[in-house]
């Protein structure tokens, strides 16, 4: 485990765009002792481990990630025994608590959010259109996404070699990327293009 964790320092290492984003991570690289709370995200009463036990990371992004995860996208996910993390059971009560104390007393995860608020239920009937779900099929959260078109309109690209964001860089596709996240680039680019294209002539008629 600590083999793995000193590996995802060192790819951290050299990349320029990363060290943009986040200095104070950079600088950390220089001292002798990591200091995790870089990773802390913004606001009042920060954790490392948030409503994501994974962490939700630093700065604006992580404090979007972790209000998202106690408001309309709660994942029950714990870890059991045979985890290579320590065992920790999930609860609803637990995750109010802490969800409470970070954003207020009037904040309260809601489970079913996506269904009752945003018609996930059958997206179809609610008359949406117009989705791009991209997956990267070495990413778990695949599991929980659409992996097939639901209609026209409401699209999913898998992606075989795609890891955990791998299909949702800002970059751009780059050599550091499979064949098929840089073919999956392109596919969004026109996809996205086309029905922009859509959108504008809509409201010019």
């Amino acid at each position: 485990t600590m083999a793995r964790v000193a590996n995802f320092f060192r790819l951290m290492e050299g990349d320029v765009e990363e060290e943009e984003a986040y200095p104070d991570l950079a600088a950390e690289e220089s001292r002798d002792c990591f200091d995790l709370s870089i990773f802390l995200p913004d606001g009042n009463n920060p954790r490392i481990a948030t409503s994501d036990w994974s962490g939700s990371g630093g700065g604006n992004d992580g404090k979007m990630w972790d209000f998202q995860l106690c408001t309309t996208l709660v994942d029950p996910i714990g870890f059991s025994e045979e985890s290579m993390f320590p065992a920790r059971e999930w609860t609803y009560e637990e995750l109010t608590k802490y969800c409470q104390l970070r954003w207020g007393k009037e904040i309260t995860p809601t489970p079913f959010a996506l269904v009752t608020n945003l018609g996930f239920a059958d997206l179809v009937k609610t008359g949406t259109s117009r989705i791009l779900f991209t997956n990267g099929l070495q990413d778990m959260w695949s599991g929980g996404s659409y992996l097939e078109d639901v209609s026209d309109s409401i699209l999913a690209l898998n992606f075989e070699n795609g890891a955990h964001h791998s299909d949702l860089s800002h970059v751009g596709p780059s050599e550091n990327d499979t064949e098929d996240i840089r073919e999956g680039f392109v596919q969004v680019t026109g996809i996205l293009e086309t029905w922009l294209d859509e959108i504008k002539e809509e409201s010019e008629n």
